[in-house]
């Protein structure tokens, strides 16, 4: 640790009013780690050059490398901070006169005309471990977080107030433990902006600083942050209040319970039914309580019951921590356990499953890929010994895999009752219910919500839990294909070959798109069949196709048809994977009929998905029709949970309906401010993690080998402007169909910040030889944003962003 002691002043806030030069010299003085310090203004630099350079050179005699730096008068205001928006150099030699001389001249060239900007020269901070900034609060809100970006990699000690590198960012709240701490350069930190805030009591800083291999710090800067006048007052207290709750009860979901295995959990933001893509990480109230009612409350338990995996207590997929929507990966894990094992395996496997996720947080959105062997395909063996070596006994290795094999067995069967040829039917029964519903009168709350009760229970039955028997399967053929990969039997190219070649709803409906476009049906005929889809299909805010008048915008135009695929197997590798499956015990399964079955799985999960989402569309408007009776726009009726639209059917209210919504919308607006405030990790896999949050940094899912650099195009779900989407890159964060009209626009690429492997868009590009990055995570994609184009290199696995 950094044993430095320091002699505090009061009332030394008219420190920071000075420049930044001049704030280090005085921090200097009075006992802070500040590299010694030289300055000089532009006026004395035009009058005596010569006699500088020489002052600097005798100054720093000692010291091989000199920092060049800018210390204008307008640059750290109370107003206004412009950080990296001079000039700095660094590793200047302090032997070389001309190579001062010219680091100087060109600091002074990016200044205004003011003859007071001052030029600060000091040492460069040898062998460097981490370099960075730190806010004493965070900057959008002011909520009780420090926040650290810094740089832990390169040696450098600029890349992150010059903009040139993706550093790691880490919230850390205001109360932190010391024990909570796993790394010393961070608690080195801390240590020294708790002794700055004890200095300047009261004032939000913006402080850089360095930290060499032997932990020891050195500052670099220190200001006022500019935002203050945004913050609301009281909302350090109010998080304050509630963290505490918050950590009780996240030590009850980590502690055993009853009829699940393992010795705790972990929350993420992203594994299996990933609501950070489907409903954002901060969802509204009414989309993440649908989303919780017709999927996570029941539907995808029940689903993976009848495929045979375990049969699990009345236990919920998702949680809210205060708002913020998470993944209970216990519940997740269980449910992926086949039913005729024992106990002791169960618990086994869990807790190594969960193990590998907490010591690999980076593979938290391919939960079903890299963590958890939720079917048996041709590497079983090989994944299981490369990752669980030792967990289990050779006999409960070979109970746990004939276990995963006649589950993997039974969903390949092409029978009449198999589960995914009933979860087909089921979608069907749904469409013949669509195609056939009378609308009766709804002109009262009462009627409406009776009608959404309606349409929810049937949306569970025949859409939702058929969908995910649907999308299981569409997993288990996806991890097969990997397999055949891996074994050398097909390339990579020859599964792409594959998927091009399948014909999905998605694709018929660009292919529509494209026939209203040339004038070939009308735009009636095509919102007919797809005006329900909308981008965030859980947004009531968001605008289906019907209400969006953006949809075909200036396209009509002659344009070319969609490329069309074909795939067939060659003799030599039917007889290959036919080899495969006779090896691996799949006697009444061939190649063809592995192939069918892949195919009728994805087409299956996208047209299921297509039909359902016609009747959670349907609910939506119904909702905002209840609103409009009541008086509420779009946008207040999303502050109600589906439950108190439904409550009306239940029992009467206690006050004037109007008034009695209005206070429950007044709630949680406040509440959803409060949650937009805590800074809690992608994810928790201790308490820690509510205290100290890492900023999501994700390994992208790429899908081709193409690499690209084109604009960008962000859009989001309330788009309304009309924009050119030819030839660029589009960033979007979360991806469902109703972002599919976009591959109608003859785009380059995509990039999403969620999303995974085998996601919506993965496969949409797949399907049209789109280069792509799905999940790229929260950091890279709030960098790319800022960009205006993007180098997009799939096969060498990065994204770029460019500045000019």
């Amino acid at each position: 640790m950094n044993n430095t002691h320091f002699m505090f002043k009061p009332n030394a806030s008219n420190i920071l009013e000075n420049t930044k030069a001049e704030v280090l010299k005085e921090l200097l003085k009075i006992g802070y780690p500040v590299p010694s310090v030289l300055y000089f203004n532009i006026k004395d630099w035009r009058i005596k050059q010569n006699k500088i350079i020489s002052e600097i050179q005798a100054k720093f005699f000692h010291h091989s490398h000199l920092a060049i730096r800018s210390s204008s008068q307008s640059e750290d205001t109370a107003e206004n901070s412009m950080a990296g928006v001079f000039d700095s150099f660094l590793n200047v030699d302090s032997k070389e006169k001309i190579s001062i001389k010219e680091a100087v001249d060109k600091v002074i060239g990016s200044f205004d005309d003011n003859l007071e900007n001052q030029v600060l020269v000091q040492p460069m901070v040898e062998n460097v471990a981490m370099s960075g900034v730190v806010m004493t609060k965070a900057l959008d809100d002011g909520s009780p977080y420090y926040v650290i970006n810094f740089d832990d990699s390169t040696g450098k000690t600029d890349t992150v107030t010059s903009g040139s590198s993706i550093n790691k960012t880490v919230y850390v709240y205001n109360g932190v433990r010391d024990n909570y701490f796993d790394s010393p350069y961070l608690l080195t930190v801390l240590n020294l902006v708790k002794k700055l805030e004890l200095l300047f009591v009261n004032i939000p800083l913006d402080i850089e600083f360095v930290v060499d291999k032997e932990n020891k710090i050195s500052l670099l800067q220190v200001r006022k942050i500019t935002t203050v006048k945004k913050w609301k007052n009281d909302l350090n207290q109010m998080v304050s209040d509630k963290i505490i709750f918050l950590e009780d009860y996240v030590q009850s979901l980590m502690n055993r319970r009853v009829g699940i295995y393992g010795k705790k959990t972990l929350l993420g933001i992203m594994p299996d039914w990933n609501p950070a893509e489907m409903i954002g990480v901060i969802p509204r109230p009414l989309s993440m309580s649908l989303y919780r009612e017709i999927i996570t409350k029941s539907a995808w338990r029940i689903a993976r019951e009848k495929m045979g995996y375990q049969n699990l207590p009345e236990v919920e997929l998702m949680v809210s921590l205060y708002g913020r929507a998470y993944i209970d990966i216990r519940n997740s894990i269980n449910s992926f356990l086949p039913k005729n094992i024992n106990s002791e395996v169960s618990e086994k496997m869990t807790n190594a499953y969960i193990d590998r996720l907490e010591n690999n947080p980076h593979l938290h959105d391919k939960l079903e890929f890299e963590i958890v062997l939720t079917a048996y395909d041709f590497t079983f063996e090989e994944k299981y010994n490369e990752r669980y070596k030792n967990v289990l006994t050779r006999e409960e290795f070979l109970q746990y895999k004939g276990a995963i094999f006649e589950l993997t067995h039974k969903a390949l069967e092409n029978t009449k009752d198999s589960t995914l040829n009933l979860s087909l039917s089921k979608i069907e029964k749904l469409k013949n219910i669509q195609s056939k519903r009378k609308k009766g009168i709804l002109n009262n709350p009462f009627n409406i919500s009776d009608y959404i009760n309606t349409l929810l229970t049937e949306c569970i039955e025949y859409g939702t839990i058929p969908f995910s028997i649907i999308a299981r399967h569409g997993f288990i053929a996806e991890t097969l294909m990997r397999s055949i990969v891996s074994k050398g039997v097909l390339s990579k190219e020859r599964i792409t070959d594959f998927k091009r070649s399948i014909k999905t709803i998605a694709s018929d409906m660009s292919k529509d798109f494209k026939a209203v476009c040339n004038r070939q049906i009308s735009e009636e005929s095509f919102l007919k069949l797809y005006g329900h889809l909308r981008p965030s299909s859980y947004d009531i805010m968001s605008p289906c196709y019907k209400n969006r008048k953006d949809l075909f915008g200036d396209v009509f135009k002659e344009q070319a048809e969609l490329p069309e695929y074909s795939f067939e197997l060659t003799k030599k590798e039917r007889k290959s994977i036919n080899l495969l499956l006779l090896e691996h015990g799949f006697n009444s399964v061939n190649a063809d009929d592995l192939f069918l079955y892949a195919e009728k799985a994805i087409v299956g999960r996208e047209y299921a998905k297509f039909i359902f989402t016609k009747h959670l569309s349907d609910i939506l408007e119904l909702t905002a029709k209840w609103g409009e009776c009541l008086g509420f726009s779009r946008s207040e009726v999303s502050m109600l949970s589906i439950r108190e639209i439904k409550r009306v059917l239940l029992s009467p209210l206690t006050n004037d309906m109007k008034e009695f919504f209005k206070t429950k919308i007044k709630k949680a607006n406040k509440s959803l401010g409060l949650t937009s405030s805590f800074k809690l990790s992608y994810l928790i896999r201790t308490l820690r993690d509510i205290y100290i949050a890492p900023v999501q940094r994700n390994v992208a899912n790429y899908i081709g080998n193409k690499s690209i650099e084109r604009q960008i195009v962000v859009l989001g779900p309330y788009q309304k402007e009309k924009i050119d989407l030819e030839n660029k890159i589009v960033c979007i964060e979360g991806a469902d169909p109703g972002y599919d009209w976009i591959f109608t626009r003859n785009i380059a690429g995509l990039i999403t910040k969620y999303g995974g492997a085998n996601s919506h868009m993965a496969i949409r590009c797949a399907e049209y030889s789109l280069p792509a990055a799905i999940g790229c995570g929260e950091q890279p994609f709030e960098k790319i944003l800022k960009a205006k184009t993007v180098i997009l290199d799939c096969e060498g696995k990065r994204i770029e962003p460019q500045q000019y």
